[in-house]
């Protein structure tokens, strides 16, 4: 039997959500959106869950985009328009979290034919284990103009559960750690898991005295109610294979296809 407190952080969560999902279906359609994709697998069977896309799925949906006069948005960009308040129709900026090694072997040729740019969410102690990416690869893709780096924990952890001096060496360490290794600025964050039920008001308050510009949840939504979330909380739209089926055919996707749980 849970607790009444984690019953208050859920009914929290599913009321900030049911704003969020309100906001969207008042304006979603003409507003910037920021993608959050995870890793690749080969075939559509493989695909376990909403985390996982093929990499057919994700080339489809990036040709999409380009055939119908979409911008890609860099991650300075995206950060000017949510400061500036000045949003802008068929615009989106790419986000990966956890930073698997089918990101740089299956997404980063395609992201590279078409010029789109993208943001790498980076968890330390996940650089060089099974699956997930090695230095070699990040330091490449680093270097490589299209590519943003950003931070997401030295380890990937649940922020609500933390100390306030414990979220601080996830995340400055963390920071210093990614620009000492890469070579680059780091100015944008994701919350791992990113949902209300795992980031508290205190972990969002903090966050935005840690030098990032930008922070991100794993809400889903539009950037366009940064007024409401803040810039240090932002929503994404979790592209799974159902988002991708129903967008690439000109529907605007209901909540459920693009959330990641």
């Amino acid at each position: 039997m849970i607790s009444f407190r984690q019953r208050i952080i859920r009914e929290h969560n599913r009321a900030f959500k049911h704003w969020l999902r309100l906001l969207w279906r008042l304006y979603g359609q003409e507003a910037p959106i920021v993608l959050m994709v995870h890793g690749f697998k080969p075939t559509r069977g493989e695909c376990k869950n909403a985390f996982e896309l093929t990499c057919a799925s994700f080339e489809r949906l990036m040709r999409f985009f380009m055939d119908n006069g979409w911008k890609a948005l860099s991650q300075e960009e995206l950060g000017l328009m949510v400061g500036q308040c000045q949003w802008q129709s068929k615009c989106f900026h790419l986000t990966f979290d956890d930073t698997y090694d089918t990101v740089f072997t299956d997404a980063y040729p395609i992201l590279k034919r078409y010029g789109i740019p993208f943001t790498m969410f980076v968890t330390k102690d996940l650089v060089d284990q099974p699956k997930y990416i090695t230095m070699e690869h990040l330091k490449e893709l680093a270097h490589n103009p299209l590519c943003s780096i950003g931070g997401h924990g030295l380890q990937h952890l649940v922020f609500r559960n933390l100390t306030a001096s414990e979220m601080t060496e996830q995340c400055v360490k963390g920071k210093r750690w990614l620009e000492q290794e890469l070579g680059v600025e780091v100015k944008a964050f994701a919350f791992p898991y990113g949902r209300l039920i795992e980031v508290s008001n205190r972990n969002r308050r903090q966050i935005h005295s840690m030098g990032y510009d930008l922070a991100f949840s794993a809400l889903e939504g539009s950037v366009r109610t940064s007024w409401f979330t803040g810039k240090h909380y932002l929503p994404r739209v979790n592209v799974s294979e159902q988002f991708v089926e129903k967008f690439t055919v000109g529907k605007f996707p209901r909540f459920k296809d693009c959330e990641g749980r």
